[in-house]
Order: C-alpha cells, then structure tokens, then sequence
C-alpha cells in the first residue's frame, strides 16, 4: 500500500456522550457541503475491518470520505525537487541572522555565510517567528505548543487501519502509510522544549494497542512544536515593513494548508489580490499582524 491514502477518516466514538455531541459537527460539515456518513458499530467495522477485535469497545464514528492521508515527508521534498528544477535554490542548515531593512524596506537576508538581496522576504519560522521578528517590532500570536507521535512498523496487516481513525477520547490520530502506523496528538504547552515525555508516549502506545493490537517495541518516538494562534486562523500577509510578509501560525494544519497559503502569499507578493479561492467558511485565510 503507498503512502497516499484517499479513503477517509473515521472519528470514533467510544461512548454514547461522544456520539451525541457529534451533532454539531455534522451540523458544520452540513452547512459546508462536507461528505460525511454517521456510523453505528457495525459501519465503523465496514469502513476499518481491523475494528472488528475491538467492536465492543466503540458505539459509533463519524466518516469524512473524501479526506486524504500521505507522508508530509516525502511530499516536501518530492516538492523541493521540482522546485530546483525551475531554479530554485535551498540553503540547509543555515542561520538566518538577521534581515537586512533599509528605510523601512527589506533589502535581504543575512545569513551566517553570506548576505542574499531580495525585493520581497516570506518569514515562515512556524513557532519561532514571534522570537525572531519581535526584534523589528512585529508581535505576533504565536505559540509554541507541543505534540508527540509514534512510527510503528506493522506486523499484522489484519490488525491495521486502511486509512486514519480519530480517537475521540484520547484526541489520537492513528493513520496507515504504507507499512508503518503514525500515531499522532497531544497538545503540550512547555515553551520550546523538544524533550521526549515517556508519560506521553505511553498514551499513544495506549491508544493504538487498544484498537489495533500489535508491538509497539520498535516504534519511532518523535515531538515537534505547532505553531498555535488563539483562535486557530494563521497569520498571512504583509507587515509594516515593506517588502516583509509572513507566513506562519497554521498550528496542526500546516500541510493542510500549505498549498493554498503559498498561493496566497504568491499573490500577495505579485501584487495581486487573493480571490475568493482563498476563503475558507467564508473568512478571509488572511490577516494583518499585530504591529
């Protein structure tokens, strides 16, 4: 199986409470056109067949057909490919040390090795933004905030997910690539700390084992911090600074929002303005930073 998936997410409940409370949620996805399918027990099994050892456990789930699973891995650098074949050029493992402002107007980068000219600078350091702009007077709602997961080899292909199965008590992403399991939540705030929490990972292994039952000795533990605004809405567009944009503040859905916050900032620098492509539930994806 590729890491590409396209069949779904089940959001699975485990109590009645949980499966009441999913009215609002279908009420949302309702309004906005959403595919969905309410699940009782027998449908969560139909969608996940693995389920079926654990039936017992869970009342009900609610189906998103049309949401899709990959590896960000892969796809960034399969993404950074194609980009160096039109020209574009990556600096790894370099520090940005400064912006070069001239008369309130970017003029480059410097960085540890050299200084890079530029008529226009995209500041995109997910939850290290706020630290690195607050020297140009920019203040951003920005948070580091923690999340963990796991990477499991599969050894019973018959106790796997096909697709991603959310565990609504434990707030678990639990999602099929390929031959591995990604285990994913949590939401830890500690400053910017990378530590490896034992207390968290034995929540994950919890989760996992509990509806798909396997060996998780050989699991990859791994943390990584989101970077959180308030109410969830990213940060996008231009600054006081001439010339200076940002782009950062997606919290959990960076991928997710990856492509359509490019094409906003593309526009944005291009001097054109965002259409309503760009609009999600009817709000602008765009903002102005605080000043």
């Amino acid at each position: 199986m590729p890491d590409e998936g396209m069949q779904g997410t089940v959001q699975l409940f485990r109590t009645e409470q949980q499966l009441d409370a999913s009215a609002k949620d279908v009420k949302a996805l309702a309004a906005d056109g959403v595919p969905y399918e309410v699940l009782d027990r027998d449908g969560c099994v139909r969608v996940e067949p693995a389920l079926a050892h654990v039936r017992d456990k869970i009342v009900g789930g609610l189906l998103t057909p049309k949401d899709e699973t990959g590896d960000c891995f892969k796809f960034t650098n399969a993404l950074a490919g194609k980009a160096e074949e039109t020209g574009v050029r990556f600096l790894f493992n370099t520090t940005v040390k400064r912006l070069d402002v001239e008369g309130g107007q970017v003029r480059g980068v410097v960085t540890g090795e050299e200084r890079i000219a530029a008529d226009a600078v995209v500041a995109a350091f997910g939850s290290h933004s706020p630290v690195f702009l607050k020297r140009y007077g920019i203040k951003l709602p920005v948070y580091p905030v923690k999340g963990y997961s796991l990477t499991i080899p599969i050894t019973n292909a018959s106790r796997a997910p096909k697709s991603t199965v959310m565990d609504e008590t434990y707030k678990i992403a639990i999602t099929r690539l390929g031959d591995r399991i990604r285990v994913g939540g949590m939401a830890e705030i500690s400053g910017y700390t990378n530590d490896l929490r034992q207390a968290r990972r034995r929540t994950l292994e919890h989760s996992v084992t509990d509806l798909f039952p396997g060996d998780v000795s050989k699991a990859t533990f791994w943390s990584g911090l989101r970077p959180m605004t308030p109410d969830g809405t990213p940060v996008i567009g231009p600054t006081k600074i001439g010339g200076l944009y940002l782009n950062t503040g997606h919290g959990t859905l960076g991928w997710t929002m990856s492509t359509g916050s490019a094409r906003v900032i593309s526009d944005l620098v291009s001097g054109r303005k965002p259409g309503r492509r760009h609009r999600t539930g009817g709000r602008p994806l765009c903002l102005t930073p605080s000043r």
